[in-house]
């Protein structure tokens, strides 16, 4: 489920990055910034022309949102599977006992067909709170990238109007569709370090308004 869960981030990421715009501007120089040891590269950007990429792979392991977003579904989903197999077990224990039960003779005709149904409407209920449960975490998943998408968006636009790029790309090992990229067009510093920063702004500005 992590697996599937990281390839949906990669996957909804190329679509964001991988964007054209339809307007200009003159290029300014490359602002300098801190070093850092995966995007080094990009402070060192003095691209002049029309093109530059973002590295997904350092974006999904390095855009604060991105994480916080993985690590709280996660824990969702192992809280999700606890509850559910703590009602699987007290079912299976239920549906036990009535066999052993009813074996031996235990229950009256009438007795065993009311908890046998009994038993089985316990089973649908647990089938529908698992595809409850699982529809929730979707939705939450969904609303979640909405908001990763508009974010990068609005980053990558703001750093197109300064630099003039007419188009950003995406780039990931084994699945770029990039085959040579000049290191100058790297972008992928910058745009972390704006997203990382626009993200704080909102958790310090939710954190002080509770």
């Amino acid at each position: 489920m992590k697996n599937t869960f990281t390839r949906s981030f990669y996957f909804a990421l190329i679509l964001i990055i991988s964007f054209v715009a339809f307007t200009s501007c003159q290029p300014k120089e490359s602002k300098t910034a801190n070093a850092t040891n995966t995007t080094t590269s990009s402070s060192n950007s003095t691209n002049n022309g029309d093109i530059a990429y973002v590295n997904l792979d350092t974006l999904n392991t390095y855009y604060d949102y991105l994480v916080d977003i993985k690590n709280r579904t996660e824990k969702k989903q192992t809280e999700m599977r606890r509850q559910l197999e703590q009602s699987e077990i007290q079912l299976q224990s239920e549906a036990e006992s009535f066999q052993k039960r009813a074996s031996q003779g235990l229950l009256s005709e009438n007795a065993a067909k009311k908890e046998q149904q009994d038993l089985q409407t316990k089973y649908q209920m647990l089938e529908r709170q698992k595809g409850s449960m699982s529809e929730a975490l979707m939705l939450q998943g969904e609303k979640d990238m909405n908001k990763a998408y508009s974010d990068i968006e609005s980053v990558l636009e703001e750093y197109k109007a300064e630099k003039g790029y007419k188009v950003v790309l995406g780039t990931q090992k084994g699945m770029s569709m990039i085959l040579y990229t000049d290191k100058e067009l790297d972008i992928t510093k910058t745009v972390l370090e704006r997203l990382n920063a626009k993200y704080k702004a909102e958790k310090d500005s939710t954190e002080t308004a509770q």
